[in-house]
């Protein structure tokens, strides 16, 4: 059986050829870091003359000369003449000329012979999508949203000077309505996410403020917002918008506040947001939003025609079939998957977590577990129906009120009598906070369920409940009253039910389970010699302000030690060492009072980059005879995996893998029979003695020990639950090392 496994890489048919560049010498007013300086300087020069322009971080090079005076700018350049560079001593240069080259056919390409295809702004997008039928335009019931592909593409010259185009593609909704738009329709939009419509750079961030300003009022770098355009030889875009129009503010990305033509602004829509706007239109794209591969290299090859022969680059063309990955440095593997152990230990493949109801957790909570309940005025009958529900499953290994055959007893020891009901009134925030209240002062309560309404709005007591608990050390399960509901009808119906509940059964007792310290499985045999794993993120609360996380200590079966949440915030995303210093402290005392002594081999896995001081690391663990090994885990990345199977392209299975000796791509979820197709992680290796090999090993396998839920995630649960304690922190004790997961 033919296998190969490849990404969306596609290499240059011939090796590139050098060509010749005006180049200038920035002479700069200001004093600062020179890369900066020179890098600003090019932007602008760039979006001033219309013209490709580039920077090596000491010289900057163009396609053309260039207009050397801009107004308003801070620099002075100096032609010195053309110049033809050396491809390998000049790969950046030359991989950003690739790409301004392309961007440039791709502008000129026409659909139907009338309509532009590709929109090249700050981004390379097209309404045009590719079907079965051929491309077609998909738009809303009220022609405001339209689907729209997006375009990212990189260029690497690797040492056999070939140019290797890196594809991706994904899908974005966009509006035909301004901010002006909705402004005049008196929506209030401070808050929302927008992007510069104007810009040829990539412009996005926080709508902030409605101004008292005017386009045509005094700003601190032109002499009005309206003249700031028209010196950028733009005036097209404003010379027919009202000189009364007031600006709005801006928060960027980059951390700045810019004024901005509420006309040149239009919101960034999700699918949630476009869900809650045209249901049926959401529904209808559906298919489209969600490619497997095939349909992915499909669109792929169809991008590269379109990019044709690059004339200015000495006829240069790409590959339509994606090249091995060998070509650009990475080894074939497959991570073989791992096998659980739950109660009586048994053991299990993945895909069959299902089975820990029949054969018992690995470890049950050690304790009898008393509940408080809380629920909407009126909805008492729900609430009974629901821990009826749970206990019998639990506790009796009952389904629909008869012995289940699938279901052992004695999953969990509940307490049958409440420790405690309260009711309290809908959308009122005062009550929500009344009623959490009062079962926080109730002694000996180990977990509160409760009934909350289905969606999470910003008034609903779903955030007052989680975090007056938290405050109080008592994890709590929240379950919608859609799910009640479906309690309810189901025990009314009796043995005749359907079976549409056991799904939300179970992920209830195993959310139940990780709350109050049991764990439903760990792995069988983990490479590497381990003792232990420890997951770190980094919470953005706002600007400069961050919160580290210590997400959990593993043993090196994935059994939970413990996580921990440090109470002090910081500045920046780089973990200080004092925090640093607290956390480790914190892991070896947890694995101490679990075996009596220190671990011997730690390692880190790091959500992002790894940033922090490599001295302290190397410092502290020497001092105590540790060994460590800082593995970085990135989820939102841009590779995707191909799998060539007897001439097919199909989606990845799970392990599939590209590796080197310190980085590697791996898949972690199993997407064969469902839409879409796979996302891999990026993991790198920053430090340590661990191959790569077992390294993937350790992420996929940790990837499978979810406790809340029998579905995976696509992170290991060291970097997963760090940032799950990220995004909850509120939910989550701090400043103390807790096995129950309130963040689950």
């Amino acid at each position: 059986m033919e296998k190969d496994l490849k990404m969306e890489v596609f290499a240059s048919v011939d090796t590139v050829k050098p060509v010749e560049f005006h180049v200038y010498e920035l002479h700069a007013q200001k004093i600062g870091n020179t890369y900066s300086i020179i890098r600003g300087a090019a932007w602008k020069l760039r979006n001033w003359n219309q013209a490709g322009v580039f920077e090596d971080g000491n010289k900057i090079y163009a396609t053309e000369k260039l207009q050397e005076k801009i107004p308003n700018a801070d620099f002075t350049v100096e032609y010195e003449g053309s110049r033809e560079l050396p491809v390998l001593e000049n790969r950046r240069i030359y991989q950003e000329l690739i790409k301004y080259w392309i961007t440039q056919k791709l502008s000129q390409i026409l659909i139907f012979g009338k309509y532009r295809k590709y929109s090249c702004k700050s981004n390379v997008t097209s309404k045009w999508i590719m079907t079965n039928q051929g491309f077609e335009t998909f738009s809303s019931g009220n022609r405001e949203i339209s689907l729209e592909r997006k375009y990212n593409f990189w260029v690497t010259i690797m040492d056999d000077e070939k140019a290797y185009l890196r594809i991706d593609t994904s899908s974005l909704f966009s509006s035909n309505q301004t901010v002006a738009d909705y402004l005049e329709k008196g929506l209030n939009l401070i808050g929302q996410e927008v992007k510069n419509d104007w810009a040829k750079n990539n412009q996005t961030g926080i709508l902030t403020e409605i101004c008292d300003l005017t386009v045509t009022d005094k700003l601190d770098f032109a002499d009005s917002l309206k003249a700031y355009y028209i010196q950028r030889n733009e005036a097209y875009r404003v010379e027919n918008i009202s000189d009364d129009t007031r600006i709005v503010k801006v928060a960027l990305q980059t951390g700045i506040e810019l004024p901005y033509y509420p006309q040149a602004l239009k919101p960034v829509l999700t699918r949630e947001t476009v869900s809650r706007m045209d249901a049926a239109f959401s529904m209808r794209t559906e298919s489209l939003v969600k490619r497997n591969m095939k349909t992915r290299v499909l669109l792929d090859q169809d991008f590269i025609q379109d990019i044709g022969t690059i004339e200015p680059l000495d006829g240069m063309k790409f590959e339509t079939d994606p090249c091995t990955v060998e070509k650009i440095g990475y080894k074939k593997g497959k991570v073989k998957e791992p096998l659980l152990v739950c109660g009586k230990d048994k053991a299990l493949k993945c895909g069959e977590e299902f089975k820990v109801f029949n054969y018992g957790f690995y470890r049950k909570t050690e304790k009898e577990i008393k509940i408080g309940y809380l629920y909407p005025r009126n909805s008492y009958d729900l609430m009974k129906a629901v821990v009826n529900g749970i206990y019998t499953f639990a506790k009796l290994g009952k389904y629909h009120g008869e012995k289940d055959l699938y279901t052992m007893a004695g999953l969990l020891d509940l307490d049958v009598k409440a420790m405690v009901r309260e009711e309290y009134e809908l959308g009122d925030i005062t009550d929500y906070k009344r009623a959490a209240n009062k079962l926080q002062k109730i002694e000996g309560i180990d977990l509160v369920i409760a009934l909350v309404p289905d969606g999470m709005e910003e008034d609903g007591p779903y955030n007052p409940f989680k975090t007056i608990w938290a405050k109080a050390n008592i994890p709590s399960q929240m379950i919608s009253m859609k799910t009640a509901k479906l309690f309810a009808e189901e025990a009314k119906e009796g043995n005749k039910a359907k079976n549409n509940s056991r799904y939300y059964l179970h992920n209830i007792i195993l959310g139940i389970l990780g709350k109050t310290g049991g764990i439903p499985w760990v792995v069988k045999d983990m490479p590497g010699n381990v003792d232990c794993f420890v997951g770190l993120d980094v919470a953005t609360i706002a600007k400069g302000i961050h919160y580290p996380a210590c997400s959990v200590v593993f043993d090196k079966y994935g059994r939970l030690l413990g996580f921990y949440k440090p109470a002090a915030p910081q500045q920046g995303e780089k973990i200080t060492t004092r925090i640093l210093q607290d956390i480790f402290d914190q892991v070896i005392f947890a694995y101490e009072d679990r075996f009596g002594e220190m671990p011997k081999n730690i390692v880190i896995h790091r959500d992002g980059f790894s940033n922090e001081d490599d001295e302290w690391y190397k410092n502290y663990f020497a001092a105590k005879g540790i060994m460590y090994n800082i593995i970085e885990v990135r989820k939102n990345i841009s590779s995707k995996l191909i799998f060539w199977q007897n001439g097919q392209i199909e989606n990845p299975p799970m392990g599939y893998c590209v590796y080197n000796a310190d980085k590697g791509y791996l898949v972690t979820t199993n997407m064969k029979n469902k839409k879409g197709s796979p996302n891999p992680i990026l993991i790198e290796k920053k430090c340590g003695n661990l191959s790569m090999a077992d390294i993937l090993t350790q992420v996929l396998y940790l990837s499978q020990l979810h406790v809340g839920s029998t579905q995976k995630m696509r992170l290991p649960i060291t970097t997963g639950y760090a940032d799950k304690i990220c995004k909850n922190r509120e939910f989550v004790p701090e400043g103390k090392m807790d096995d129950r997961l309130f963040f689950l």
